[in-house]
């Protein structure tokens, strides 16, 4: 599970640090670890929010930073947990919040931990990622944990999923790999292709063999790099 802080002050951010890494090593042997980033600005924030399962925050230093976030959150089609400590601020006094937020007081402590974990572990079962994309200038919605690998295309790129379909798409691999940028297991592995690497069943000197036997043709020189992405998608799967 993909957990972020966000937290204006250094020591309470580097606490609750600390109780989510206890909270991890609790966790140790299953599936369901924490992939823990923290935040002191709302810059680097807003960069790739969408890749997390529940957010912990208290942005207290300028009145109005919380609005702010959890309006661009919004807009990004955010909807998973958040929960906002309040601390100098009292964030339950502001109106009209978004259902997916979730009210505590500082300190951080221990405690609460489990439950708020929990909502996110809620978040990584339910949520079905899907993918914005256009077919003839028409938008349409791919489920991400679908899509195997894409090829790119003489216009476009190539859809390649899980039972056999192919769908093409106007948008380009660059474009794709901008799209996908928030989920580790997509990966462009040469010119032409993206692969999804929680179904990538060999990692070759030379090519990567798909889950359907597709093959990739890769450089040497990232054989390293991919078969350690590989080993992580099955380790974290």
């Amino acid at each position: 599970m993909h957990v972020a802080i966000c937290d204006d002050n250094v020591a309470d951010r580097k606490h609750l640090e600390r109780l989510l890494s206890r909270e991890s090593d609790k966790r140790r042997g299953t599936p369901n670890i924490l992939y823990v980033d923290s935040y002191g600005d709302t810059e680097h924030f807003l960069i790739n929010p969408l890749k997390y399962n529940i957010i912990f925050m208290d942005m207290c230093l300028e009145q109005g930073t919380v609005e702010y976030l959890i309006d661009a959150l919004v807009a990004m089609g955010y909807n998973a947990p958040l929960v906002l400590y309040s601390s100098r601020i009292d964030y339950t006094a502001i109106p009209n919040l978004p259902d997916f937020v979730v009210h505590a007081k500082k300190p951080y402590i221990p405690e609460p931990l489990p439950g708020f974990l929990a909502l996110g572990d809620e978040n990584v079962r339910g949520y079905v990622t899907t993918l914005s994309v256009h077919q003839n200038g028409a938008a349409i919605d791919v489920a991400k944990d679908e899509i195997e690998y894409i090829l790119a295309a003489e216009k476009g790129a190539v859809l390649h999923l899980l039972d056999g379909t192919r769908i093409d798409v106007d948008e380009c691999i660059p474009d794709l790999m901008i799209l996908l940028s928030p989920y580790e297991e997509f990966e462009r592995v040469n010119k032409n292709g993206i692969a999804n690497f929680k179904f990538v069943s060999a990692v070759m000197p030379f090519q990567l063999i798909m889950q359907s036997y597709y093959q990739f043709p890769i450089s040497l020189l990232r054989y390293r790099e991919f078969k350690f992405l590989k080993e992580e998608m099955e380790h974290f799967s």
